[in-house]
């Protein structure tokens, strides 16, 4: 059976007798519970769904203004036969919704409570830090709200996010009994337990998409433990006169046409093979057409956007091991392969940094603009992005290795205040450039850092020097201005006539606002530009 969870995008790493370790993709939080996993198999094992019955409540809602988190969202789930690891498997939901999906907390967090124990209507509210108390979560006595932040291990984890605020955000019941300091921890006497027949869940956080995306995955993965298969939906009435009901009760209808899936996976597949397929992941057919389909995907699945999406879905149900058969029946080739010079150049520009002491990282291609634009204060400058990205962090494709090096730096500051780091990274980048018909210039960089308590520009001067030494090509210096570096410790990299990198000391200012002490020499140098000119 395991094997099927490759259809759901679902990597297992380990299986040992009845238990199986498994990295679901980071695009389906719904697959972050046993719940869900079970949910997604039973159609390839003809396995009849579980009933689930959707109705509006009798628990309402009231937000009120907090501009630094503003949105909240509230859903019901009744009926629950519950196990210790059943709690578990819905606390592990709830974690690693807010931890990727949430941005550690920051976007957005997630709580859920035993509903019998409050009396609603819930507010959402600000409360004063050194006046309200509550008991926290595994903690033997009440504390007050700065207690939270300052002595217990969610307060020190995330207090950041709303320490600075004057008052901090709350859910309380009608008798004014709080639920939980928003975002940092709930309450010990609300807490889920096997004894628990219904729960409130609840979400709040800076995007009002995003707050009832997680309410609708929590509530339908929650629902599935359901002996009725009971979810109510939960009206929260905000001041602004905005109404926000969760969890989702429908998905919004994609129109897919036939030519178009057949053409992006190269198969002949009819509109009634697709929507067969398409049965598979739980997907509505709402119209079918002999060249298109009108479709709506359940409504926990938050990463299906448009017809693409669709189709990927399709192709696994298909099989991507199916994909391409034809092309075995092709001749054998009559030429004889070799490396191409680009990858050639870049694993010798490995051995050499690896000689020279130089740790290799690995960053990501997609990079975001925050990264790649104000990290080093560059401020506006055109980069490709990504219309409907998964992830803030991979928002558009990346103009330069610096950046991602310095974050790499500040990810291991301990390590780099402590002691010499050295690292360094060979990848691509991508530069807008309308002298190119796709209008996109690609270019292999190497790119390195140095970080010690002495570290000064000679330190990057050196290995640079040592480097292009052993790629046979003579370096020379200018004087030159990069974002982010002292203009007066920075320096052109040119060879063979033309201008192929930099290096340079980061700005002071820069290094402090990252927690970082000691100096930071950075490199970066086009394999492209010295492939092209210098060989």
């Amino acid at each position: 059976m395991y094997r099927l969870l490759a259809k759901l995008k679902c990597e297992v790493e380990e299986v040992s007798g009845d238990k199986v370790i498994l990295e679901a993709s980071s695009d389906r939080p719904d697959l972050f519970s046993v719940e869900g996993i079970a949910r997604a198999l039973r159609p390839w094992l003809e396995l009849k769904p579980k009933d689930i019955t959707v109705k509006d409540s009798s628990v309402n809602g009231y937000a009120e203004e907090i501009p630094q988190r503003p949105y909240v969202a509230l859903a019901v789930v009744r009926d629950l036969v519950l196990t210790d690891e059943a709690i578990k498997q819905m606390m592990q939901l709830q974690e690693k919704i807010a931890d990727t999906y949430g941005r550690r907390r920051r976007k957005i967090s997630i709580g859920v409570y035993d509903l019998d124990k409050i009396k609603p209507p819930i507010y959402y509210k600000l409360a004063d830090p050194d006046e309200v108390r509550y008991r926290p979560l595994n903690e033997p006595k009440e504390m007050t709200l700065r207690e939270v932040l300052e002595k217990t291990d969610k307060g020190q984890a995330y207090g950041y996010i709303i320490k600075d605020m004057e008052k901090y955000p709350i859910l309380a019941d009608s008798r004014g009994e709080v639920l939980s300091l928003v975002p940092i921890l709930n309450s010990d006497d609300y807490k889920v337990t096997a004894e628990t027949k219904n729960v409130l869940i609840d979400s709040t956080g800076t995007s009002l998409n995003d707050v009832v995306n997680a309410v609708t995955i929590m509530a339908y993965n929650i629902a599935e433990r359901s002996r009725t298969g009971i979810i109510e939906v939960v009206a929260v009435n905000y001041v602004s006169g905005l109404i926000v009901k969760a969890p989702r009760i429908s998905a919004e209808p994609i129109e897919v046409r036939v030519r178009e899936v057949n053409r992006l996976l190269g198969t002949s597949l009819s509109a009634h093979e697709i929507a067969g397929l398409l049965r598979r992941f739980y997907y509505v057919i709402e119209d079918l057409k002999e060249d298109s389909l009108i479709v709506k995907a359940p409504v926990y699945r938050i990463d299906v956007k448009t017809w693409v999406d669709v189709a990927e879905d399709v192709a696994m149900a298909y099989g991507y091991e199916r994909l391409g058969e034809e092309a075995t029946s092709l001749p054998p080739t009559q030429t004889i392969g070799r490396i191409h010079p680009i990858e050639y150049v870049s694993r010798k520009v490995r051995d050499i940094l690896i000689g020279l002491g130089f740790q290799e990282v690995a960053n990501y291609m997609m990079s975001s603009r925050a990264t790649q634009l104000h990290l080093l204060e560059v401020g506006d400058r055109e980069m490709f992005v990504v219309e409907n990205p998964r992830s803030e962090r991979f928002e558009g494709l990346r103009l330069w290795l610096a950046p991602q090096l310095v974050e790499v730096v500040a990810e291991n500051a301990e390590k780099a205040t402590k002691s010499k780091l050295m690292i360094f990274e060979v990848g691509d980048v991508v530069i807008p450039d309308d002298t190119f018909e796709t209008s996109a210039r690609v270019e292999r960089r190497v790119g390195f850092a140095i970080t010690h308590e002495k570290a000064t520009l000679t330190d990057g001067l050196a290995y640079v020097k040592a480097m292009f030494s052993e790629l046979g090509v003579k370096p020379s210096f200018e004087k030159s201005h990069v974002s982010g570096f002292l203009p007066e410790r920075t320096a052109a990299i040119k060879a063979c006539g033309g201008d192929v990198g930099f290096v340079g000391e980061v700005n002071p200012q820069i290094l402090l606002r990252l927690g970082l002490k000691n100096p930071l020499v950075i490199a970066e140098v086009s394999l492209s530009k010295i492939i092209s000119s210098c060989w």
